[in-house]
């Protein structure tokens, strides 16, 4: 009869260990505040388009990117830059929801119809850049 009190109250405990740091998430959102903030499309032109790459990304896998990680952690990603650390500088794993990369390989298969769920490791993964072409590179391959 108390079991399923007892479980209501678990989750009530473990939902906030998994959801995102609002605080942290407020913070970084503040430390990012003096750049510039860049819509999608000049967000693709500065960082994804030569001269900042040799070859252009495909714009639908940038503007995905964009939108899913602004999705994920709630931060203003037209203030991100592709040398953002992941872990360090935007605290992806305090920000995010703890499944976050659980939610981007399904939402890429969605996409784009490629499973990356074996082969994405978010741990390998420094910075933005590193995610960009990560995914970039999976896109390619198939």
């Amino acid at each position: 009869m108390w079991q399923p009190f007892r479980n209501f109250v678990s989750s009530l405990q473990t939902y906030h260990l998994l959801s995102p740091d609002l605080a942290v998430r407020q913070q970084v959102n503040r430390q990012l505040r003096s750049r510039p903030c860049l819509s999608c499309q000049e967000w693709f032109i500065r960082y994804w388009t030569p001269p900042a790459v040799p070859e252009a990304l495909p714009s639908d896998l940038v503007e995905f990117t964009f939108n899913r990680l602004a999705a994920y952690s709630g931060l203003r990603l037209g203030q991100v830059q592709p040398q953002d650390r992941l872990l360090e500088d935007l605290q992806f794993p305090l920000v995010c929801w703890f499944d976050w990369g659980l939610n981007l390989c399904g939402d890429f298969e969605q996409r784009f119809g490629i499973d990356i769920t074996d082969s994405f490791d978010e741990t390998s993964l420094i910075t933005v850049a590193d995610l960009v072409e990560y995914l970039y590179q999976e896109f390619c391959q198939h």
